[in-house]
């Protein structure tokens, strides 16, 4: 696989050029930066548990200073580690390709790496979906078999169904749907012909993945038959024109950006079938043009609305028949509402809402509506919801960051030990008890003191 230059690596050749500069006094430390993407790469990242607890999907590249991304699975019975996909096996000696879209994907998201960037799985962990160069490719993550699938390019964000079916993806503006064994590829979403390029569904609205944390667009429904979908219409947003010293020869590049005070996007939900048939989510959207939530668990598709002055947040609940939506709480602060934490909103088996509640000095996990952590814990992150149990990372003081289980009856329980940050990015095995302490590391870090 050949990698492109693209404006990742930029810094990379500027402190390799400084380095030819008379008199300029150069850092290891700023090279160690460079060449390590500030120590991400050879680090694992993007943890999928599989639910009977067997195993671990991850993404790490095969060294410190190695960009390209690979699937890899642990064997938590042996410690062993798989090499599921390698974009370097895959694509031979064909240049990784990366659609526009995917760039956009990957800069908001602040993603340095290259190869596979992301992926997604089935409920089961069985079947796991990636786009790389544009092309969609599943893996069984048990047998190790690895396809690409004959799909309209190019591929951006790709998602089984929970049952492992189908896959569904954006591209050209359109969600799509194929099933997993690379049959009936079909639009379930799209947009008119005539509404061009800046209508689309299925992929996030600047705002949403710049200011917001919302990287998704789309959501299936638990059963595979249905998928929450936004539609983004940017033709009353400004056009901003970007030149490239580099190339001053070459047009300006042209993109849509709200400035302040002008016009967002205009965001809608909808639910579609697997026949295309749709159906529009409504709420006051006069009121709340924001959206910077949304999901379908086992209660339904549900929706986190914001006002455009920010200080009143709603969450609503969707009827998928209809479309209708039904408020389960609401937030309002004169001067600003605090964005969403991660992972909220959620809800558990009995359809209590997980949500935050800032009171005095203290961001609390509440859940409907109830504190229940104590004061001076401040809730970072809801990692996983499971039953009735709630896994969440927090803090007693600043230098140190944990990862808590709360239990109805049994209040909250640290799991985590040792001191400092504890790196947590998705929830532990159905026990929701500490297994093993696991690091690993493509090899020996660069940088050691």
């Amino acid at each position: 696989m050949k990698s492109t230059v693209n404006d990742l690596d930029i810094p990379m050749l500027l402190y390799r050029t400084n380095d030819t500069v008379p008199g300029m006094v150069t850092s290891p430390l700023l090279r160690q930066l460079t060449r390590t993407r500030r120590f991400t790469l050879g680090a694992p990242a993007r943890f999928t548990v599989a639910p009977d607890g067997t195993c671990v999907l991850f993404l790490r590249s095969r060294a410190g200073d190695d960009p390209v991304g690979c699937l890899w699975t642990l064997d938590l019975a042996t410690g062993a580690e798989r090499l599921l996909a390698d974009p370097a096996g895959l694509l031979g000696d064909a240049t990784d390709e990366v659609p526009e879209e995917e760039r956009i994907r990957r800069e908001r998201a602040r993603q340095q790496a290259a190869g596979i960037t992301d992926y997604a799985t089935d409920t089961a962990a069985q079947v796991a979906a990636f786009a790389l160069s544009g092309q969609l490719w599943v893996v069984d993550t048990g047998s190790g078999a690895v396809r690409q699938l004959p799909v309209r390019q190019p591929v951006v964000d790709p998602r089984p169904s929970p049952d492992g079916r189908n896959v569904a993806y954006v591209s050209g503006g359109a969600l799509r749907v194929i099933g997993a064994d690379g049959s009936g590829d079909r639009t379930v979403a799209a947009p008119e012909p005539a509404e061009g390029p800046d209508v689309f569904f299925g992929l996030p609205e600047h705002v949403a993945s710049e200011s917001m944390g919302r990287y998704r667009a789309y959501w299936w429904a638990p059963d595979g038959e249905q998928l929450l979908t936004t539609r983004v219409d940017n033709r009353k947003v400004g056009l901003w024109y970007i030149t490239d010293p580099a190339e001053p020869a070459k047009p300006p590049g042209t993109m849509r950006y709200p400035r302040v005070g002008t016009a967002n996007a205009e965001v809608t939900l909808w639910i579609a079938d697997l026949a295309g048939n749709h159906t529009e989510v409504h709420w006051d959207r006069a009121r709340f043009e924001y959206l910077p939530a949304a999901g379908w668990d086992g209660h339904g598709p549900f929706a986190a609305v914001l006002s455009r002055d920010q200080r009143t947040l709603q969450v609503l609940a969707v009827d998928p028949a209809d479309g209708t939506t039904s408020l389960l709480a609401e937030r309002h602060d004169e001067r600003w509402v605090e964005l969403l934490v991660p992972g909220v909103p959620a809800r558990t088996a009995t359809g209590l809402l997980v949500h935050y509640l800032d009171r005095d000095e203290t961001r609390h996990l509440s859940i409907d509506g109830t504190p229940v952590t104590p004061d001076g814990l401040q809730l970072h992150e809801v990692l996983a919801v499971d039953g009735e149990t709630v896994l969440f990372t927090a803090s007693a003081e600043p230098t140190e960051r944990h990862v808590w289980r709360y239990r109805p009856g049994q209040g909250i329980h640290r799991l985590t030990q040792q001191p400092g940050c504890t790196p947590a990015h998705s929830a532990a095995a159905r026990s929701y008890t500490p297994r093993a302490h696991w690091i690993s590391r493509a090899r020996t870090p660069l940088c050691t003191a």
